[in-house]
């Protein structure tokens, strides 16, 4: 039986500066690191994508496109791979004592992702499993281009106008340039630099509810991987999904991009209210406040706690913005998020939601 043609999103992720660290570097330790820090990247990759085969010092990677219904699910993902990365040399470099060239020159390392949607064919021979097809070749082209020779950036992302528009986005900010290669032709990319989108999202003011300082808060298991959870709270789309006496809408987003700032509005019962992000830390919490006709209602933190079966724990605290004693707030709250708008059964149907949509997903694989 001939192999179908698929259609998806194809990722490289590949670690900067290793051929010279080794150059000049203790072998047996360099190769420790290089291992430590690709098995890394393999655990993170396994929630949203397949891992097609390990190159050297880097990993690639594919997604069916109907895996990720949201544009930015990607590029979050992407950010939160990288932040993950830079945090494991940091703990790297201090947990190690040895003086070698190799522990020691643990930082000159650095990541860069290629994404690029295209077509592809699972190719079987024996037991390997291969990806094939012409943007199989253009996005391994892509790994060598001129994006550090025009930018002197060593930590990028790398989103080819294709993947872009796939993604149906419009970013802000980023270094655009045409890589050409011989039967292939030219390439629009778009490049952001990720050593600064690093110090952003750490430098970041945290803006989180606790249960000491939430007026209400619910907790409920959804049998998805964080990102999945995440994708059916921040989606506007999938939230009129659960929510069918109201209708959310996107508002603002600035760069492009979900994030703090940005807002969604939510029309009901002839009213409207806008929420907007105040912290934004994606696959493990966001927190908004919420208005209405320009007063600040509430704020809501939503924690995303990733459990050892691979399922999420969500967490929701909520806190009412009245000059009133907090024991009154918490009947009020209890009174307007439970009993008149069924915020815990909401929660349990998007659940059951996210777990069956997964189911199917996964099952197309």
């Amino acid at each position: 039986m001939a192999a179908s043609t698929q259609h998806g999103y194809l990722v490289i992720a590949d670690i900067s500066g290793y051929t010279s660290f080794v150059a000049r570097t203790e072998l047996e330790h360099s190769h420790e690191i290089l291992s430590e820090l690709l098995s890394l990247l393999v655990e993170k990759f396994k929630p949203l994508m397949t891992i097609s085969k390990l190159e050297g010092d880097a990993v690639f990677a594919y997604a069916a496109e109907e895996k990720i219904s949201r544009g930015e699910t990607l590029l979050e993902f992407l950010e939160d791979m990288y932040v993950a990365f830079r945090d494991k040399q940091v703990s790297m470099k201090r947990a190690t004592t040895c003086t070698c060239l190799a522990c020691q020159n643990i930082p000159t390392l650095d990541l860069k992702f290629i994404a690029h949607h295209g077509d592809y064919i699972v190719q079987h021979v024996g037991d390997i499993r291969e990806l094939v097809g012409s943007d199989v070749n253009l996005i391994h082209r892509l790994t060598k281009n001129h994006v550090a020779e025009e930018t002197s950036w060593h930590a990028y992302m790398m989103i080819t106008e294709q993947c872009l528009d796939h993604l149906d986005l419009n970013l802000e900010n980023t270094h655009t340039q045409i890589e050409s290669y011989e039967h292939l032709g030219e390439v629009k990319t778009h490049n952001v630099d990720l050593r600064k989108r690093y110090n952003e999202i750490i430098s970041e003011r945290r803006i989180f509810l606790t249960n000491d300082t939430a007026d209400l808060a619910f907790t409920v298991d959804f049998p998805v991987p964080p990102h999945v959870a995440w994708e059916w709270f921040q989606n506007p789309e999938k939230r009129n999904l659960v929510m069918p006496k109201v209708h959310w809408s996107m508002g603002d987003r600035p760069l492009g991009r979900t994030g703090v700032g940005a807002s969604n509005h939510c029309a009901h019962g002839g009213g409207l209210s806008t929420e907007v992000t105040t912290d934004w830390r994606p696959f493990e919490y966001s927190t908004t406040d919420s208005y209405e006709k320009g007063r600040k209602m509430f704020t809501e933190t939503d924690r995303f706690e990733p459990l050892p079966n691979g399922c999420t724990r969500l967490h929701v605290l909520v806190k009412l913005h009245f000059p009133l004693p907090r024991l009154i707030r918490k009947v009020m709250a209890r009174r307007i998020m439970i009993d008149t708008h069924h915020y815990d059964q909401m929660l349990m149907t998007t659940a059951k939601l996210a777990g069956a949509q997964y189911l199917v997903l996964a099952g197309k694989d």
